[in-house]
């Protein structure tokens, strides 16, 4: 829930709400954005008023300037007017705003001054404590309930189960994608997904070059778990309105590197204007989604029916975040930092952030060409270790855990958060995890080897019930 509601009258006023939303992120308040003209758009406005959960609002505007008082005769939360330098060199619109009659009362801030606006909601929303909200320390804590998503899908998976009668399915519901069996030589596999949250930090540092080799590799990465050669891949980008060209360059650039390190085709998409329904946090509103097809021989689906104890459990380095977790992940980052700051590693949040996902077909094609007998492949996303549990009923045993860089580590120390969230928010430091025999083992590490650093990670035991276990920090994950 947004602490403080910035409003501008005019798009051009958007100079002076960053100057605003730049210093709620250093203090670490949360906000939303909106743009509504009290003249042109005086039913848009007071249902933005009306109907936001922000504790406190600041409005922005220049010329005649009657936004701030609109918004205050529709509330009793308190509203700052910030009066912008369009005419008169800004007079008139501080005129207009500080001369308020009593009982609707605008607290008025320096001409142009947004960051003054933004420390006063502050010490408005913190007057009786002092301190700012303490960040989340957990998904829930975020807004994104694990235990009501499960429920979710496990109506959804009701009707998807329902469907496999209608064709030759290869895997239950629920694995990281699916293949339907179409000839005895041939399966086609899908799996879509799409890049979350991590557009917002895109929009923040106004940086979308990275966001289209995420939207392909969430989707590679999840048919390569079940056996899946990747041979296409197509994309979903909606937004609130069309999008700059620089923009749609960045995107379009993105997914040509993707699918060029999946060497694999963008066939093409589908893109939507739905100004009613897709709205940005700040800055541009879209999202970016998208599918990929693949290929596998019958008997060589990959699935962890083969997965016995004693196989090694190998894993594969990560470039950070990749797409999952953000919606904590920025909560407790912005709670500190702002988008531009450089982190004590040698690098700005933004560029840490904003890491492409690391694409790991080359490393499962290095596989399938030395022969190597794979028994299980898990893609380290949402949920983080949880998601190895879809690979059997055993105990993954994880003994070697390589050093959790930075960001891991100040997500943790920021957000109070405990090892237990972390291991199942976040892939900490590994994107991929390989389960095979302990005879196959070397040959992973030297196929995989030549693509990215790889571990050997632990063993797979004989376990009641399907678990991992992270005894250096005390985590078991069931």
């Amino acid at each position: 829930m947004p602490e403080v509601l910035v409003i501008a009258g005019s798009k051009s006023d958007e100079r002076i709400v960053n100057k605003t939303t730049d210093t709620l992120n250093g203090l670490g308040v949360s906000y939303t954005v909106e743009i509504a003209s009290a003249h042109r758009e005086p039913d848009r406005v007071r249902q933005i008023v009306e109907t936001t959960d922000a504790k406190v609002i600041i409005a922005i505007a220049g010329l005649a300037a009657a936004l701030p008082g609109v918004v205050a005769s529709h509330t009793k939360k308190p509203v700052i007017g910030v009066p912008v330098s369009a005419a008169l060199s800004g007079l008139d619109a501080l005129l207009s705003i500080v001369q308020m009659p009593k009982g609707v009362p605008v607290a008025t801030v320096g001409i142009d001054n947004g960051q003054n606006a933004a420390h006063l909601a502050a010490r408005i929303l913190y007057a009786s404590t002092g301190l700012p909200t303490p960040p989340p320390s957990t998904y829930a804590d975020a807004g994104v309930d694990e235990t009501l998503v499960s429920k979710g899908l496990d109506i959804i998976g009701k009707y998807v189960k329902e469907s496999f009668s209608l064709g030759s399915v290869t895997q239950d519901y629920g694995h990281y994608a699916n293949m339907v069996k179409v000839s005895d030589e041939l399966c086609i596999g899908l799996s879509t997904d799409g890049v979350g949250s991590k557009i917002l930090v895109a929009g923040m540092a106004n940086r979308y070059d990275t966001i289209g080799i995420d939207c392909v590799a969430m989707n590679v990465n999840d048919l390569i778990c079940v056996g899946a050669t990747p041979v296409g891949f197509v994309d979903y980008l909606a937004s609130e309105k069309p999008l700059p060209k620089d923009v749609l360059e960045e995107i379009g650039q993105g997914l040509l590197q993707g699918c060029k390190e999946s060497s694999i085709p963008m066939l093409g998409g589908e893109t939507a204007i739905l100004p009613d329904m897709i709205k940005g946090a700040e800055g541009i509103g879209l999202d970016l989604a998208g599918t990929a097809v693949g290929i596998c021989h019958p008997d060589k689906v990959i699935d962890g029916s083969r997965i016995k104890p004693g196989d090694s459990i190998i894993g594969v380095v990560s470039n950070g975040l990749h797409s999952n977790g953000f919606t904590l992940a920025r909560k407790v980052v912005f709670s500190r930092y702002k988008v531009s700051d450089m982190l004590d590693w040698g690098r700005t949040v933004s560029e840490e952030l904003l890491r492409p996902t690391r694409i790991y077909v080359p490393h499962f094609r290095a596989m399938i060409d030395a022969g190597i007998n794979v028994h299980g492949i898990a893609h380290i996303t949402g949920s983080g270790f949880r998601k190895v549990l879809r690979l059997g009923a055993f105990s993954f045993d994880i003994m070697n855990l390589p050093e959790i860089p930075p960001i891991f580590r100040l997500l943790r120390d920021v957000g109070n958060i405990e090892w237990h969230e972390m291991f199942t928010t976040f892939n900490m430091g590994v994107g991929l995890i390989i389960i095979v025999p302990q005879a196959e083992k070397e040959n992973v590490l030297t196929a995989v080897g030549e693509f990215d650093e790889v571990f050997e990670l632990g063993n797979v035991s004989m376990s009641d019930t399907p678990k991992v276990e992270v005894p250096e920090y005390k985590v078991t994950i069931t």
